[in-house]
């Protein structure tokens, strides 16, 4: 039994890779773009609201949990230099925040 299982390892890599470029494809920001950012558990909203303005970003809205909305300005520089944890392309992430 343990024989036959051995043969669906490079399967259920190949599927878990599909998976992982999928959603990285559909997560990744791109440039222009509305982001959300996602800040660390705990982060209260004025600090991110300070974070996200002090990176350039224009706050656009405050999203479940410890996620906003950003949108680019003139001047956009990286909101993980600011503390967040992940930046995601709005479009995408849209479904998983809300």
């Amino acid at each position: 039994m343990y024989a036959q299982m051995k043969n669906l390892f490079p399967a259920l890599g190949l599927a878990l890779l599909g998976t992982v470029a999928i959603a990285w494809m559909a997560l990744a920001p791109t440039e222009g773009a509305s982001v959300a950012v996602v800040f660390p558990p705990g982060t209260e909203r004025e600090d991110m609201l300070l974070r996200v303005s002090q990176a350039g970003w224009l706050p656009v809205s405050y999203l479940n949990g410890n996620t906003m909305l950003a949108a680019p300005s003139d001047t956009p520089r990286s909101l993980l230099a600011n503390g967040a944890l992940l930046v995601l392309n709005a479009d995408g992430a849209r479904g998983c925040s809300l």
